[in-house]
């Protein structure tokens, strides 16, 4: 008589195979939580040790914040998120150039010297209003981060189709072109919740300074 496989009494087994299966992305996924947490405050300690400000982009916490020997001067919320192609290297990146329509004029910020100066720093508001709030960063090492701010009246919603366009088509087209020549490609579309976070942000970044961008 052909034998019949059977799953009988198997229950137990296979329960036990599915939660160490679990346990293991688990730890594994805590591991790598714990890497990255300290390779950031590892590049962030050198990155403070230097009187220059720089900026901290966490893309899974959804925070972007402007940073001074170790203390917080401006922090945005990141409404939301995409990106493309390859991860951003894990280590200080430079802003090499700030690309949009036009190029306003900007005082230079001056880094905090101590908590109490950081407690009181505040953007200038005068110089805002002529700061756009839709912009790219070019960062070291063939990252971009298109920065936008959530759209309200036709003009910016018919913009950000625009951009939803070109992010879901050229991007890709981009991604792909880069890949075949073997160059690296990154790029991160964030959407900040106010037209005026823009601004500050476009004018908090000056070219030439350093951050961080961390999967965390």
């Amino acid at each position: 008589m052909p034998s019949v496989w059977t799953t009988r009494g198997r229950g137990p087994l296979v329960a036990a195979v599915f939660i160490a299966l679990l346990l293991t992305s688990f730890a594994w996924g805590e591991a790598r939580t714990e890497f990255l947490e300290n390779r950031l405050a590892k590049e962030e300690l050198a990155l403070a040790k230097t009187p220059s400000l720089y900026f901290i982009i966490l893309l899974k916490s959804k925070v972007v914040a402007l940073r001074s020997r170790g203390m917080t001067l401006q922090e945005w919320k990141v409404q939301g998120l995409h990106a493309w192609g390859d991860a951003a290297p894990l280590g200080a990146m430079t802003l090499t150039k700030k690309s949009t329509l036009f190029q306003p004029q900007r005082a230079k910020i001056k880094p905090a010297a101590n908590e109490e100066e950081a407690a009181t720093f505040e953007l200038d508001a005068l110089e805002l209003k002529d700061m756009p709030s839709r912009f790219t960063l070019f960062l070291s090492g063939d990252i971009r981060i298109q920065v936008r701010a959530k759209s309200s009246g036709f003009f910016p919603r018919l913009g950000n189709f625009g951009h939803l366009v070109a992010w879901n088509v050229w991007v890709p087209l981009k991604n792909l072109a880069f890949h075949l020549r073997k160059k690296p490609f990154g790029a991160i579309d964030i959407r900040l919740e106010k037209k005026e976070d823009g601004q500050a942000l476009y004018w908090a970044l000056p070219d030439g300074i350093k951050g961080l961008v961390f999967p965390l």
